[in-house]
């Protein structure tokens, strides 16, 4: 029988290809947060069906040999982008430091800039949430590598230039462009070698294009769909998934990854579905709870608090809704339930509702406390104590005068004096109830309003006893008051005058140390900021402002010299009394002390016992003490 002859036609075609993108991921073990750094995987040359570009949709398969890929854009500095974007220099968060082929995968570190817009960003890829990344690049050759019988072509990019890295909120589509075909493109050659019979040459050049492109489109949404689908039986989490997908896998290789990963998960845990779900949950939970956290602090201040794609999904959402959200996705049913019901289930039947608005709380409360003006912070020292023991704070004296050394060159020993003032912590607090008819009610400020004036009214507590120091002015150690002629920091009554201020700074600056006789030394102790009641400070202003004098005579010698704090806590003791202060770097003055680990206001939680709801306790553990009256001054006005 005699065979029909086959014809070979090998044809060179150029065409303009816009530039491409595909879905790549980063290694999170690799991110290093000091150098703000982390590797992307950002090919493993698997094939991507692609359409739109010629006259047919083609399989695309990226050659990761050494001499198809050219590298020198990625190895010298290319781009880390914000979603593609490359129009104002903002759009660049980082660049890439590294790129290299190794194992059949193209992988590169990025850097991540310290600029404050580029932050939040990396904080993103830190915590998991930003998890798409997205490589831009163009194509000079593909060869044509399909065998007869495919109904679509497959074509190897044999010359090909990654050129930049991108995170996106959403993987890049397989067969999606960068940007439009018309303002970004290059021209790109294809080399088409197909074999044909003599007989089917004319019926295969007659295919119909539209048949095929809808065939292979309906192929790899079925394969996208099953793949899917499995994945989400088995909870496994949506990054796996992502991997399969991209990676072109058939649904048979799929199941077969799909079992490995399961069984791994057997054998580290002991028990597959138990393993799987906590995985999971754990993984969703948070960004849940998170969401509705962030939903909930936007609902309290919109301008403090914005909305990320996280919390999108529950914006304008009541507390009941939120508590009928959590019951369900911890498969709790709700079907017939009350309202009391509902609110009830969910801060009794799951944990995520409670942790929830006790976030909600602990945030607004926190806020609020850091946010309150506080005036002594400048001239006060902090320190932290591991316990609440009483402690001694000891006042070290100067060291002894240097002597000249006598014929035999013999060093004589010094001595330091010490004085010592003693204080303990103490505990202050507060307990804030949330219950099932703040829940019902949808009342939103019950949880956020009231901890936030809980945290201004701690931040006001520090204040209250700081300047309570200048107010009550009791003994220290010695038996005598802080403020008094024996300590000599008491002036001479006036009103703040160039007499007065002058009067206080040399009686600062004359301060002697701890040591007596011989051996007494002057401090020379610069006063560094002017403490007034609210009464005094236009008074203060004034004589601390800069003015252009006519004459040496009209010079202000304090002028610019002195920081003013006006606190209106120093009315309630006198609307005369003024004050002078040092450094706490150069001498202490007064100590604020926490406990170790818990500076400001700290909060726990727990269900109600008493109460059906949330018990959220604020406590500030705390002291303030006056440990040395040499950096301090007092003018009784």
């Amino acid at each position: 029988m005699e065979m029909t002859p086959q014809i070979t036609r090998t044809n060179n075609i150029k065409a303009n290809l816009p530039a491409l993108a595909f879905r790549a991921a980063f290694e999170p073990s690799t991110i290093d947060a000091e150098k703000r750094s982390v590797v992307v995987r950002w090919s493993t040359g698997a094939k991507v069906l692609r359409g739109g570009f010629f006259t047919e949709p083609f399989h695309e398969e990226l050659s990761l040999q050494t001499e198809s890929v050219r590298m020198d854009r990625l190895r010298t500095g290319a781009p880390l982008l914000n979603s593609h974007a490359s129009q104002n220099l903002s759009d660049q968060i980082g660049v890439v430091e590294d790129a290299w082929l190794q194992d059949g995968a193209g992988f590169a570190r990025v850097r991540f800039s310290g600029r404050q817009d580029a932050g939040p960003i990396f904080q993103d890829v830190k915590d998991g949430i930003v998890r798409n990344v997205s490589v831009g690049y163009r194509v000079y050759k593909y060869k044509d590598v399909s065998q007869e019988g495919d109904s679509v072509k497959t074509l190897r990019a044999v010359d090909w230039e990654p050129m930049e890295i991108s995170l996106v909120p959403i993987g890049a589509d397989a067969g999606a462009n960068i940007r439009s075909e018309k303002e970004n493109v290059n021209e790109c050659e294809i080399e088409v070698c197909t074999r044909k019979t003599e007989e089917n040459l004319m019926q295969h050049e007659m295919v119909d294009v539209e048949a095929i492109k809808r065939e292979a489109q309906e192929t790899e949404r079925k394969r996208v769909s099953e793949i899917t689908t499995l994945t989400r039986k088995f909870n496994l989490d949506e990054a796996f998934s992502t991997s399969l997908i991209d990676q072109a896998v058939s649904v048979e290789e799929a199941r077969s990854q799909i079992l490995n990963k399961l069984a791994e998960r057997s054998e580290k845990d002991g028990n597959i579905r138990n393993q799987v779900d906590v995985h999971v949950t754990r993984d969703e939970a948070d960004a849940r709870r998170a969401g509705m956290v962030e939903s909930l602090l936007h609902r309290y201040d919109p301008k403090t608090n914005k909305l990320s794609e996280n919390g999108a999904p529950y914006m304008g959402m009541s507390l009941l809704r939120l508590a009928e959200e959590v019951l369900v996705r911890n498969h709790i049913p709700i079907r017939g339930l009350t309202k009391s019901d509902i609110a009830q289930r969910a801060f009794q039947a799951t944990t995520d509702f409670p942790a929830v608005l006790a976030n909600v709380a602990n945030k607004t409360l926190r806020q609020a406390y850091e946010l309150t003006p506080q005036t002594f912070r400048p001239f006060v020292r902090q320190v932290f104590l591991p316990d609440f023991k009483e402690v001694s704070r000891v006042q070290l004296s100067e060291a002894p005068k240097l002597e000249k050394l006598n014929q035999s060159g013999e060093f004589k020993y010094g001595s330091l004096s010490d004085a010592g003032e003693k204080y303990a912590l103490g505990t202050f607090g507060k307990i804030i109830a949330i219950n099932r008819q703040i829940v019902i009610n949808d009342d939103v400020e019950a949880f956020t309003r009231i901890p936030a004036l809980h945290g201004r009214a701690a931040a006001d507590l520090e204040s209250d006893l700081v300047y309570a120091v200048f107010i009550a002015n009791a003994a220290l150690a010695d038996g005598v008051p802080l403020f008094h002629a024996t300590h000599t920091n008491l002036g001479t009554p006036g009103v703040i005058s160039e007499i007065t201020l002058g009067e206080g700074r040399r009686l600062m600056r004359r301060q002697a140390g701890l040591q007596k006789g011989r051996d007494r030394q002057l401090l020379n102790i610069q006063a560094r900021y002017l403490i007034v009641p609210a009464t005094l400070e236009t008074v203060a202003q004034k004589q601390l402002a800069a003015i252009i004098p006519n004459t040496a005579n009209d010079v202000n010698p304090f002028s610019g010299l002195y920081s003013l704090i006006a606190e209106p806590r120093l009315d309630d003791g006198s609307t005369t009394a003024w004050y002078l202060a040092a450094d706490p770097s150069q001498i202490d003055t007064i100590e604020i002390a926490y406990l170790q680990g818990q500076q400001g206001v700290y909060t726990e939680n727990r269900q109600g016992f008493e109460i059906d709801g949330l018990e959220i306790k604020a406590r500030l553990d705390f002291a303030v003490k006056a440990i040395d009256h040499r950096g301090l001054f007092k003018n009784a006005g």
